[in-house]
């Protein structure tokens, strides 16, 4: 299954991340935290809500897929955190 991200384009593909999909549920882009550019992809760092979850995004430009990562959630105001 691939990752879904919701993005807008503009002049460069992946550009800004609005919305993703994460086990079922779906979070908004509140910030984005930090960008990044690598030969295979780019990655961007977001604050997102619900749970004030931090998520690591990163695309592959070669397969134009995603890969998502959960940094940080706040549930219940127990923060988790997955290296």
């Amino acid at each position: 299954m691939n990752p879904k991200v919701e993005c807008y384009a503009g002049s460069t593909n992946p550009e800004n991340p609005r919305a993703l999909e994460w086990e079922g549920q779906r979070y908004v882009v509140e910030s984005i935290l930090e960008r990044r550019r690598e030969p295979h992809g780019v990655g961007f760092l977001v604050h997102c809500t619900p749970n004030a979850a931090i998520f690591d995004l990163f695309y592959l430009f070669e397969e134009e897929q995603w890969q998502i990562q959960l940094k940080r959630s706040l549930i219940d105001n127990e923060p988790s955190i997955n290296p």
